[in-house]
């Protein structure tokens, strides 16, 4: 790869960037018990690497298949506007919430070497809320989020989609990157035929990120912050 062609780095947030010590769940789930008027607990649903569009949809299957397609939008309209009320209200007093080991650092290098997008599942302004919590919300101007009814292969077509357009620059496949804690981050990653960094700091253990087809995995961009750096540059 040539250093002179421009580098594109897609992000994934929670597991990757930072944690909100289970705020952004918390939040989540609240909303959805209280507009799918469920009182136990919501159980057995996996949220990591998914859509908030996604999740919501796998929740109201299985605890309300009573709900009509008509119904169901409705609902995601509400359950979203009461998350984000809930959220926010959670980062104003973010003790706990935390940016991953090396994090800051491999941004601010990513940034020398390139642009920076992001390619989450949160919905935009949860996924905003989160980083402007942490202070690294200016890296990401643009990127794809979770806000519908789609895979996460094409939620990755999407943002390399908007980072060309947004950037002005027609980014090839071979310079762009996407860093992710989950196995769906680097199957979404090769959708585009990008180079993918899996960063073991979230629910999926390093043996199953490697195992994944990862270009690269790491513990965390703290510690192998050097391999990091050096597969960034190659």
């Amino acid at each position: 790869m040539s250093d002179s062609k421009p580098k594109l780095f897609l992000f994934d947030i929670d597991g990757t960037l930072l944690s909100t010590n289970r705020a952004g769940a918390r939040s989540f789930l609240r909303s959805c018990r209280e507009v799918l008027g469920l009182v136990d607990k919501v159980d057995g649903v996996l949220m990591a690497g998914k859509l908030d569009r996604v999740i919501f949809q796998e929740i109201a299957g299985t605890f309300r298949p009573d709900l009509a397609a008509g119904e169901l939008d409705h609902c995601w309209l509400r359950f979203k506007k009461g998350y984000i009320e809930y959220l926010r209200a959670e980062s104003q007093d973010p003790r706990g919430w935390t940016l991953l080991p090396g994090v800051e650092p491999m941004l601010e290098h990513c940034r020398s070497l390139g642009s920076l997008a992001l390619l989450t599942g949160n919905v935009r302004e949860g996924a905003y809320i989160k980083l402007a919590a942490l202070g690294v919300a200016e890296y990401f101007p643009t990127g794809s989020f979770g806000e519908e009814l789609i895979s996460r292969g094409r939620l990755a077509e999407l943002a390399f989609e908007q980072a060309c357009e947004y950037f002005q620059t027609g980014f090839s496949p071979e310079c762009t990157f996407v860093i992710g804690d989950t196995v769906r981050d680097v199957k979404a990653g090769h959708t585009i035929g990008a180079r993918t960094v899996a960063v073991a700091t979230g629910t999926v253990s390093f043996a199953e990120l490697a195992a994944s087809g990862a270009d690269l995995s790491v513990k965390n961009l703290e510690s192998e912050a050097k391999t990091v750096c050096r597969f960034f540059s190659s």
